[in-house]
């Protein structure tokens, strides 16, 4: 088996695991859009007209590939993404939220990156604590700790990076209360395209889990109906899903990808002398710190 980023026994794979975060996907992808010049990349270089399950799921996917593929997978998956994301590139075509007429986004811009990689740490933390089980401060330490292997393996530079936990916290508060993170038309154009049509109800279903722990304002600049009968469904459906969660073996809430890598990992493991050194080092991986491009 070829080794991954991150270990078995780590927090970040522990809660990555779960089918559950899966979930996540759709709430991190409307985070995401609600960043007017991430909407405009979207609404003018994706097909998400024609593709809405792979625009919503996506991102649940590319995560699973990067925390339990090996290196070597991981490293040419985010080269794929990278190289796709150098066409996306423009301008505004109209002003939106605080950006003018004319300012120009570029999807590979450090910045853009660093906001779509929060979305996605956030939002599978708040899918787990809710529909899994809740995690103490050291843990969710522990996995944000982790976390960072991936925005360097992305390229973002340290100078920007949030460096632990509180900070991470800080700046996602700072952002959704700076005015730059502001529903515009183009993402309103793609969230209803996403959750529109046969297909789109279908999964606005699936999808009601991410959409009811959205940030409220988000929600509401979005147009999401959201009553008080659907929050008493989300709140009791949370405490079920903790409840059952504690009586279920791991085998049947596992991502098969994890399930897969587990398996592989012991397998080599019975095959070598204890002192050999074939675990994943999750955590204790280190790669260079990211600078800017000169």
């Amino acid at each position: 088996m070829q080794r991954t980023f991150f270990s078995p026994e780590s927090v970040f794979w522990r809660v990555n695991r779960e089918l559950a975060t899966g979930l996540a996907g759709p709430r991190a992808v409307l985070m995401q859009i609600a960043h007017p010049l991430i909407a405009a990349g979207v609404a003018e270089h994706s097909n998400f007209r024609s593709h809405r399950i792979g625009r919503l799921y996506r991102t649940s996917l590319a995560a699973a590939g990067i925390t339990f593929g090996s290196r070597k997978f991981a490293l040419r998956l985010i080269h794929f993404i990278n190289q796709k994301h150098r066409k996306v590139h423009g301008v505004l075509h109209a002003p939106a939220g605080p950006f003018p007429g004319g300012t120009p986004y570029d999807a590979n811009d450090p910045e853009l990156k660093l906001w779509v990689m929060s979305t996605i740490t956030d939002s599978i933390l708040a899918l787990y604590d809710a529909f899994v089980a809740r995690l103490s401060l050291a843990e969710r330490e522990d996995y944000y700790r982790d976390s960072l292997l991936g925005t360097r393996l992305f390229g973002i530079p340290d100078r920007i990076t949030p460096p632990n936990y509180a900070e991470f916290v800080a700046y996602m508060q700072r952002m959704l209360e700076s005015g730059v993170i502001t529903v515009s038309d183009d993402a309103r154009e793609i969230a209803q395209n996403l959750f529109s049509s046969f297909l789109g109800d279908v999964f606005f279903t699936g999808s009601t889990i991410g959409i009811g722990l959205l940030p409220e304002r988000l929600r509401q600049e979005f147009g999401f109906e959201w009553t008080a009968r659907r929050e008493r469904w989300l709140t009791r459906g949370a405490f079920i899903s903790r409840r059952l969660r504690k009586r279920v073996p791991r085998l049947l809430c596992s991502s098969p990808f994890a399930t897969v890598a587990e398996l592989q990992a012991m397998w080599t493991r019975s095959k070598n002398s204890p002192g050999d050194d074939i675990q994943a080092v999750g955590t204790g991986y280190r790669i260079a710190p990211q600078k800017d491009a000169p």
